[in-house]
């Protein structure tokens, strides 16, 4: 309680003690008197009207002194709710951050891998100009129909579909590798929200050209093609 409101009541008590006094006098004057049957009767009358005066005062202040405690509470309620949430939203930023971090480092990890079976030799050692799986992917993707237009694609999709061939432990491993791919792409699509983030799109975009070449081999089916197409900004 501050120092106006208990000079307030200091104020207050010494008006009402001097009102009271007044009253007294006024009525029955300021004679000194002996007797203590009239010094009795003069503390009776002062403490009959200023006891239930003070005591509504006192109740009154009891009340007061609550309210504000009630006040101050909410306030530092208030105060711990808003820290509260600023507290949760910085660990829930920390925690995004972390995971998106993770996720990105998968992602550049299965990348890495993806170039290691890409850059793989499938042509003989002899061979002057060595034929790759890069090389295959790309002639997959040059024409609409690239078994057609290829001797060297139409020979290695035949040995892809091959059990225990070179070529198809290759297009296993390719296959295997876009489909870790496909499934840390769409955490971290969900995991972002509709907007797609610019390395998402990026490896998608990376990814993508490596279908045809597996369905030619099938080793996947369309819904790869589907969900690369759908995030991919290039093929929608």
């Amino acid at each position: 309680m501050n120092r106006r409101i208990l000079l307030a009541a200091l104020v207050l008590a010494l008006l009402l003690i001097t009102v009271v006094v007044l009253a007294y006098v006024n009525q029955f004057g300021i004679e000194r008197s002996a007797s203590q049957d009239d010094w009795g009767q003069f503390g009776d009358y002062f403490a009959g009207l200023l006891n239930p005066i003070f005591s509504l005062l006192a109740f009154g202040a009891l009340m007061y002194s609550l309210v504000l405690q009630h006040t101050e509470s909410l306030k530092n309620q208030e105060r711990f709710n808003a820290q509260h949430s600023i507290a949760k939203k910085e660990f829930d930023d920390y925690v995004k951050e972390k995971h998106a971090s993770e996720l990105l480092a998968v992602i550049r990890d299965i990348d890495v891998r993806l170039d290691h079976v890409l850059n793989a030799k499938v042509s003989q050692s002899e061979t002057q100009h060595a034929v790759t799986v890069a090389l295959m992917v790309a002639e997959g993707n040059r024409v609409g129909d690239a078994l057609a237009q290829s001797d060297n694609y139409i020979e290695f999709i035949a040995d892809a579909r091959k059990n225990g061939t070179f070529a198809q432990a290759l297009v296993r491993d390719l296959a295997s590798l876009v489909n870790e791919m496909r499934d840390v792409l769409a955490q971290s699509s969900n995991y972002r929200g509709t907007a797609q983030a610019p390395l998402i799109v990026y490896y998608a975009n990376k990814t993508y050209p490596l279908i045809t070449l597996l369905e030619g081999a099938g080793a996947v089916d369309y819904t790869s093609r589907e969900f690369f197409a759908m995030v991919s900004d290039k093929h929608h």
